[in-house]
Formats: structure tokens, C-alpha cells, sequence
């Protein structure tokens, strides 16, 4: 009888570890999500910014990173799925508290968005109220100061952040409470 229970705890035990070590794999190295302006670091469903989305990782959380790909991305150990990151965006080690009052505008990512960053000028940060369309909706943050750049975050009515910039129709923004940074159009900006 002891024997079938030894066999049986033997059996169980090796059944248990063929289910559980796929899904804990280990990762080659860890590292943290540090995005220079505190935003979540974007994990993609495939090594390229033409893949979408599928989750993001908030600053200064650690990463299972599965391997580098050489490329500038890296894959991540990211649930059942594989994920990938921009590599430039996770640091070896953990990074201090974002610190907003530390974050600089943005520099031109392509040269159609050059004329509307020669714009661009620090003003003493000052805090606005957002308000959408016909003072309803939301306010879109974008990443560049460009309707067709990437979308951020969209802010309820009513909501505030900091002004740290201004460049022609657009504003660099803060949002205090969580580090995001990003672009909104000024005429949704309300002193």
C-alpha cells in the first residue's frame, strides 16, 4: 500500500511540473519599464510598431525579458502569449519614482512634425482643465503634437494636468498623477 502511495505522490508530482513549468518559464534576464517620460511601456504582439497592442507594463515594473532580438526589440515572457518591446525602453535596473517635474518636450520624430516643434517653447508649467468639444467629451493626449500620431490617452471632461510646453496649436502635458505625458490640442486647455 505505501508503495502505491509513494508511485501515486511520484506520478501526481511529475504530472503537476509538465502543467506548471510552461507557464512559469523562466526568463534569460529581468529588466524594468522606463519609458524617459514615465508612460507605460507598450508590449506589442509582434518586434515592430506596425503591431498592435496587447497590453503595457506601468514604469518601473519588472520584466521577464526572454531574449533580445537584436533588432532594438526584445521578447517578453508576457502570459501565454509571446510579447514583444522596444528594447531602448526597459532598463537592467530599477528605476527611482518618475519625477514629472523632470520631464523635457519631446524632439521631432519625423520631419513632417519639424515646422510644429521650431514652435515649441517652455513656459512656466501652469495647470489647465480639459474640456472636449463643445465643453463635453474627452480630450485625446497624443504622442507627437500631430493628429495622426499615436493616441496616448483619452482624458474625461473636467480632468487637469500641467502644461510644460507650447508650440502653436498644441501643448506638451502632464498628468501630475500618473506621470503620462503627451499632446493635446490648446483650445480643449482651460486655465
Amino acid at each position: 500500500m505505501t508503495k502505491r502511495i509513494v508511485a501515486l505522490v511520484a506520478i501526481l508530482t511529475l504530472v503537476m511540473t509538465m502543467f506548471i513549468l510552461p507557464t512559469t518559464a523562466s526568463a534569460i534576464y529581468t529588466a524594468y519599464s522606463k519609458c524617459s517620460n514615465g508612460k507605460p511601456l507598450n508590449v506589442r504582439s509582434g518586434p515592430g510598431k506596425e503591431y498592435p497592442v496587447i497590453g503595457n507594463i506601468p514604469y518601473g515594473q519588472e520584466i521577464g525579458v526572454d531574449h533580445d532580438l537584436g533588432n532594438g526589440w526584445s521578447e517578453l515572457i508576457w502570459g501565454s502569449v509571446p510579447g514583444y518591446a522596444m528594447t531602448s525602453l526597459m532598463s537592467l535596473s530599477k528605476p527611482g519614482p518618475y519625477d514629472p517635474g523632470q520631464v523635457t518636450p519631446a524632439t521631432p520624430s519625423s520631419p513632417s512634425l519639424n515646422s510644429v516643434f521650431k514652435q515649441a517653447h517652455f513656459v512656466t508649467p501652469y495647470t489647465v482643465t480639459l474640456r472636449g468639444t463643445r465643453g463635453t467629451g474627452t480630450v485625446n493626449v497624443r504622442w507627437a503634437p500631430s493628429l495622426n500620431s499615436t493616441l496616448i490617452q483619452a482624458y474625461a471632461y473636467g480632468s487637469t494636468m500641467q502644461v510644460i510646453a507650447e508650440m502653436g496649436d498644441w501643448a506638451q502635458v502632464v498628468d501630475t498623477t500618473t506621470g503620462v505625458t503627451g499632446f493635446a490640442m490648446r483650445k480643449f486647455l482651460f486655465k
